[in-house]
């Protein structure tokens, strides 16, 4: 059975274990100001009443009725001129503490930021008050526990580390206490060695010997952990009285702060949704425009090269002169060209994935890198490749997965040019079950502000280059339930990084997937 402070036995153990120095000074002033003015009165009475003094003076009661009467009519004046003595000269400090600390709460009433709430709390408190550790602890809707917003005396790595489960033993003991500090020692004295044991690993837990809920209507909206400097530090009634008042009051700006972070979060969310939706619009026009392109232009492409081509194998005695030659060799390379670009619009245009089959990832990297040594080793440029060990096969459409290495790869080396240095390194998280591709290179890196760019369709900084191969490497990522982003520093290099969910098996549905993929080599952009 848990003590709260408002009752008996909580009240009477508080006062026996708590008493300052100060409350047991007051007591002694108060009772030696009684006294004397007993003694004065029973001197200064035969005087102001000789005939009163001749009857009541020998009576034994006498001197104790004459300071029941001094102890119940002075008792109270004295007690405040004491306490407001004692305050002003020998313990302004700690009425100074308290006026920073209310402060600080007044203040607090017109700050949203949650962060800057926390921080401003914990370290003032802890500098105020000369303690040891101070955390505050707020809830996480998302993890269904309580996380630390902000410590002071803390290693920030121990404190972003640090979760209380919202059924942990000392959440449980604040729900039954109410907005009552708890005090570590009084508490585990009042409880079974079962129950106290669990309750002291949540109190070393939070290097913390005292506690103080924060309630707002009833809903536990924090909580502030504070442990002291000196193992002899305690805090009397008064003190506690204080730090309810303190809590009450910083616990409505933590509210308003976790509601308005809340509120920003949801925006977030809805305004994420509605990008989501309007590229997905747009992708789904991208999509039925570049099918109709890709269908209408491929064969009539296709014919004309194949023509070109025909003229340039013709064999006779009448050669064809060397500038009609040379304008069919343009006809031909530029209807290829052409052709590619059609190619990797019915690529984005199918909206599924090609079948899947069991896929080294190493082999694919190796074969994509043998079809670039050639034009690697001309720019100087030096391809080093880093493997996992356990990295396991793939389930994917093994096209796809060589359109994935090659624009990277190209994209590399299109940005180093000559005289640098690529590195490949394919990864497997077991915990999380993703498989990481990174490509890294010491190009000249991107601009900061074209780096929400570089996926989009079409875009390229380069005139010969199309500015399709990262946008489809893109869309194969994602119709796998992966992830693609970049980092850049402008004149030191890029890094992509791709991540993609490994999956054990062969889905199903794979099978019945429409048929048919192309991937051809292209230039590749940023």
């Amino acid at each position: 059975m848990i003590q709260k402070e408002g009752s008996p036995i909580f009240n009477k153990t508080m006062l026996f274990h708590l008493r300052s120095p100060r409350s047991v000074l007051k007591k002694v002033l108060v009772g030696l100001i009684l006294f004397f003015i007993g003694a004065l009165v029973a001197y200064v009475l035969p005087f102001l009443l000789p005939s009163a003094a001749a009857v009541w003076g020998r009576h034994p009661l006498t001197p104790i009725f004459v300071m029941t009467v001094i102890y119940l009519l002075a008792y109270k004046p004295v007690e405040r001129f004491v306490k407001g003595l004692l305050e002003k000269h020998f313990f302004h400090k700690k009425s100074f503490t308290q006026m920073t600390l209310m402060g600080l709460a007044d203040d607090l009433a017109i700050n949203l930021d949650l962060q800057e709430i926390s921080n401003l709390v914990v370290n003032t408190f802890g500098e105020v008050l000369h303690l040891k550790t101070v955390a505050l602890l707020v809830p996480d809707p998302v993890q269904n526990n309580f996380e630390v917003a902000s410590a002071y005396g803390w290693q920030i790595s121990a404190s972003k580390r640090l979760r209380l489960a919202v059924d942990a033993p000392l959440v449980r003991v604040i729900h039954e206490s109410g907005p009552h500090i708890l005090v570590r020692g009084l508490l585990l004295q009042s409880l079974s060695w079962q129950e106290a044991n669990a309750l002291s690993h949540d109190f070393d837990m939070l290097q913390a010997g005292w506690v103080m809920p924060l309630f707002v209507k009833g809903e536990l909206v924090g909580l502030v952990a504070f442990g002291a400097l000196h193992p002899d530090t305690m805090f009397d009634q008064s003190d506690f009285h204080f730090f309810r008042e303190f809590a009450g009051v910083i616990a409505r700006s933590i509210h308003n702060a976790l509601v308005v972070k809340r509120l920003r979060q949801l925006n977030l969310e809805l305004q994420d949704s509605q990008s989501q939706w309007i590229q997905k619009t747009k992708l789904n026009a991208i999509e039925q425009l570049a099918a109709g392109i890709a269908h209408e232009i491929h064969n009539p492409l296709a014919i004309i090269s194949g023509k070109a081509q025909v003229l340039l194998m013709q064999k006779g005695p009448k050669q064809l002169e060397q500038n009609v030659q040379d304008a069919l060799n343009a006809i031909v390379k530029q209807t290829r060209r052409a052709a590619d670009i059609t190619k990797k619009l019915l690529m984005y245009s199918q909206g599924a994935r090609g079948p899947q089959e069991k896929v080294s990832l190493e082999r694919v990297l190796d074969e994509t890198l043998a079809l670039l040594a050639y034009q690697a080793s001309l720019d100087q440029i030096e391809i080093t490749k880093t493997l996992d060990p356990e990295l396991p096969q793939y389930y994917a459409n093994m096209q796809e997965v060589r359109e994935i290495f090659l624009n990277l790869l190209l994209n590399a080396v299109e940005a180093v040019g000559t005289q640098g240095k690529i590195q490949v390194e394919l990864k497997y998280r077991r915990d999380e079950e993703l498989v990481e591709i990174l490509c890294a290179d010491t190009g000249k890196g991107i601009p900061e502000e074209h780096l929400d760019k570089v996926f989009n369709p079409f875009y390229t900084t380069r005139h010969e280059a199309v500015g399709l191969g990262l946008f489809v490497t893109k869309q194969i990522v994602h119709r796998y339930g992966g992830a693609i982003r970049v980092e850049s520093r402008e004149g030191e290099g890029s890094l992509f990084m791709v991540q993609l969910p490994y999956v054990a098996e062969v889905p199903q549905a794979a099978e019945t997937e429409k048929k048919g993929t192309f991937a051809f080599v292209s230039g590749t952009e940023k």
